[in-house]
């Protein structure tokens, strides 16, 4: 029997240094930014999504026509941690692991997603490298899922990595996109 994997789009953010206008909803090739991080997702062997999001939340869904599952975080503008742990709490009880994916990395393609899933093993974290330096996705197995009780603020889960130094599994994937988030007005023009 294969592993469950669930992944968690985080898309609850303020995208406060893009200035006016919400990241996840500019266009990218012909769709909404995160929209389009889901058909890279929905194009890989994931089992399901969940969306959390949060601020702008209705544009947000209404941007998103693929088949997802949307959890609502009022606390988004608490940090990034309380979207992680409201995604971590809608997952199914038979979920295997969780992807944590940023509705802001559009370059992360069908294949890298393949290639962390396809390198998943319980009780382990996997973690895409390029050149020896960690990125993001990141994927855990259901033997952590408590430990994101303790997270708190702008922080995500990487402090796991530190705790679990031995857990770790790294997946190079020679691909610059796992560090490539679109944040700036700047990072929109140069990367489109």
């Amino acid at each position: 029997m294969s592993a469950r994997i669930s992944a968690i789009v985080l898309a609850a953010g303020s995208s406060r240094r893009m200035g006016a206008d919400n990241k996840l909803l500019l266009t990218f090739n012909d769709k909404t930014m995160v929209s389009h991080v889901i058909d890279q997702l929905l194009s890989s062997a994931i089992d399901d999504i969940i969306v959390v999001t949060g601020n702008d939340a209705d544009k947000v869904k209404a941007s998103i026509t693929q088949n997802v599952r949307f959890i609502d975080n009022p606390d988004y503008d608490q940090g990034l941690s309380t979207s992680v742990k409201a995604g971590i709490d809608a997952l199914a009880n038979h979920c295997d692991g969780v992807m944590i994916c940023l509705g802001d990395m559009p370059y992360i393609m069908a294949k890298d997603y393949n290639k962390l899933l396809s390198a998943f093993q319980k009780g382990k974290i996997i973690a895409p490298t390029t050149q020896g330096k960690i990125g993001n996705p990141l994927i855990f197995s259901q033997k952590y899922f408590a430990d994101f009780n303790s997270l708190n603020g702008d922080k995500g889960a990487r402090n796991l990595l530190k705790k679990y130094p031995d857990d770790v599994i790294e997946v190079d994937l020679d691909n610059e996109a796992i560090f490539n988030d679109i944040d700036t007005p700047e990072d929109y023009q140069n990367h489109r």
